[in-house]
């Protein structure tokens, strides 16, 4: 097969999960909880949402396996060009611990009341809240800098 043969089907693939998966939260949407009174459990059809979620995670996952696969055969193929990636990776990892050293475990309030709220829990929601944190200053610091270069370059040479 050639390029655009496979192009257009990888297209329409594509195409399909995410026709799929908008369905399925659309039909996720549409759910409300119910309760009941006495034994405040949810007595609802929770199925819909299950659905959506189930495949996202599906989709997840096969992208997952996916990028692995692809950045394997990448870097046996062509050591050289993975060394920018690598670079990525590790400047990605190197926020990641800075998150988490500003992670702490959070001990008060309702949160505690849950049943998944395990230590480890807690303490993996707080880095991926100080990662995302620690992300949007580096992308602000980062939009300033270039803001800041633009301006000098157009200041200066003219």
């Amino acid at each position: 097969m050639n390029n655009k043969v496979i192009t257009l089907v990888i297209n329409i693939l594509v195409i399909i999960v995410g026709v799929i998966g908008v369905a399925l939260i659309a039909n996720a949407m549409g759910y409300s909880e119910v309760v009941d009174p006495v034994t405040e459990e949810v007595v609802s059809d929770t199925s819909s949402v299950s659905s959506a979620v189930n495949y996202s995670m599906a989709i997840l996952y096969i992208s997952l396996a996916a990028i692995g696969i692809f950045t394997i055969i990448a870097i046996i193929v062509n050591p050289k060009r993975f060394i920018p990636t690598a670079v990525g990776i590790l400047a990605f990892g190197l926020v990641v611990l800075i998150g988490y050293s500003m992670a702490n475990i959070e001990t008060t309030g309702p949160i505690t009341e849950l049943e998944e709220a395990t230590d480890t829990n807690l303490l993996w929601g707080g880095v991926g809240i100080k990662t995302t944190l620690v992300l949007v200053i580096i992308a602000i610091g980062l939009i300033l800098v270039q803001g800041a270069r633009g301006l000098m370059g157009y200041l200066f040479n003219k």
